[in-house]
């Protein structure tokens, strides 16, 4: 905690008038509130990593991830359209994926359905699950040992990482394939979603940099993962995807641009927050084990 006050102390004292005081409340109620202290310990090193930044480049190797998703779903999309009848927009609508990415390719595939669109697509998407994955491996080993150094790419854990990322994606679609149904359908869908994409989270944070944490301590950060992401979804499919269809005409594609970049911000956000989540609450317990040990 000592280690990374100075960092605190300079944001409180630019921002609050009589920092002096604050600071001393703050110390009193760190003390008195470990709760606190660990969301202050937890902000502290998200700062000192550059978490604002590390989402903002994951958000931009998300977009390079779900273009070329977008164009294969599209393409796949075209040939079930072509045997029910309806659009490729229209199915992604039905299934759920309100499709901030994927509507905008399908309105402008314009009913024309390639294989070789099919192909290039999967070629592409496979190297930018890659680039995603070494992205996504160096935050955690900055968040988990401050460095990148343990950010080396296996082909084993790559595969792993694109058949998870691959199940996140099935989820998130259904999910919205059985909203809207009933009351019920709709509460056992959000608590299903969260467990299992938490789960899922779970078992991808098992494949990058976690020092010598089990599997339980990866917990907390799979749960914060798994309720952000629900929280994500649910203002994509009722908020953004009801803007972009409304606003479209008025601000186009830039419009449709922020959209995506915004939800894939804030799903940047959640991959960092839940490799320092779980760092943050890691190092107490070993803080507080040592200090126990050298009582005892």
């Amino acid at each position: 905690m000592s280690d990374q006050e100075p960092g605190l102390v300079a944001r409180v004292k630019g921002r609050l008038p009589q920092p002096d005081v604050w600071l001393a409340r703050l110390e009193r109620a760190r003390r008195s509130i470990p709760l606190l202290d660990t969301a202050v310990e937890t902000v502290e090193r998200d700062a000192e990593i550059g978490g604002g930044i590390l989402a903002g480049a994951l958000a931009y190797r998300l977009f390079l991830f779900f273009l070329p998703f977008a164009f294969l779903l599209v393409s796949v999309l075209g040939l079930v359209s072509q045997t029910t009848g309806a659009t490729p927009r229209e199915i992604s609508r039905d299934v759920g994926l309100v499709a901030l990415v994927t509507n905008e390719v399908a309105a402008t595939a314009d009913g024309h359905y390639s294989v070789w669109v099919f192909v290039v697509s999967l070629v592409v998407l496979a190297y930018a699950t890659r680039v995603l994955f070494r992205s996504v491996l160096i935050v955690h080993a900055l968040a988990w040992e401050r460095s990148a150094a343990a950010a080396k790419t296996r082909w084993r854990p790559f595969r792993l990482f694109g058949l998870a990322l691959m199940v996140e994606l099935a989820l998130a679609i259904l999910l919205g394939a059985v909203r809207g149904h009933s009351f019920v359908d709709d509460v056992l869908a959000l608590a299903g979603f969260v467990v299992l994409s938490a789960a899922n989270w779970l078992c991808i944070s098992l494949l990058l940099p976690h020092a010598s944490a089990t599997w339980t301590d990866l917990i907390p950060g799979a749960v914060f993962f798994g309720v952000g992401l629900l929280i994500v979804n649910t203002f994509n499919l009722y908020i953004l995807g009801r803007l972009q269809e409304q606003r479209t005409s008025t601000y186009g594609t830039l419009g449709a641009a922020a959209a995506v970049l915004l939800s894939l911000l804030l799903i940047g956000r959640l991959i960092v927050g839940s490799a320092v989540v779980n760092a943050t609450l890691f190092d107490r317990r070993a803080r507080a084990d040592a200090a126990e040990e050298a009582i005892g």
